[in-house]
């Protein structure tokens, strides 16, 4: 249900088969700058009134999470030393979680996805460099 990308001992990404998860987790780090939850309630459940506080945190790189609703997308991980680690393929409701490093993408025609990244976005030319593999 969750597959760990490592390159060099890094963890690069992380992969989730959402089809094959249950109860409720929280499989990335504690330490990473993205995180993700997972949760599948079989009873009634509140969560208590809280507010997130505001925190200054520092993040030195870009995360990417991926998820496929449905259809089919065709993903080459990279690393920071933008050399390929592992070619991954995600289907219905499954996803990616990206840490560091980069990647190619090949989408099926017909997948329907979203994408979510930390902000702010300040242009592909500030953000991103493309690279030959």
């Amino acid at each position: 249900m969750v597959r760990d990308i490592i390159s060099k001992t890094i963890l690069v990404a992380q992969i989730f088969d959402i089809n094959k998860m249950n109860g409720t987790i929280f499989p990335t780090p504690p330490s990473s700058t993205f995180q993700f939850g997972f949760g599948q309630i079989t009873e009634n459940k509140e969560i208590i009134p809280h507010i997130h506080k505001r925190v200054t945190r520092e993040i030195t790189t870009t995360s990417e999470f991926l998820y496929v609703i449905h259809g089919e997308m065709i993903i080459d991980i990279l690393d920071e030393e933008e050399k390929f680690v592992k070619q991954i393929i995600l289907k219905n409701n499954m996803a990616l979680l990206q840490f560091i490093g980069g990647h190619k993408i090949e989408i099926k025609s017909g997948t329907k996805y979203f994408e979510l990244k930390q902000g702010p976005y300040y242009g592909r030319d500030f953000d991103k460099y493309n690279v030959k593999f």
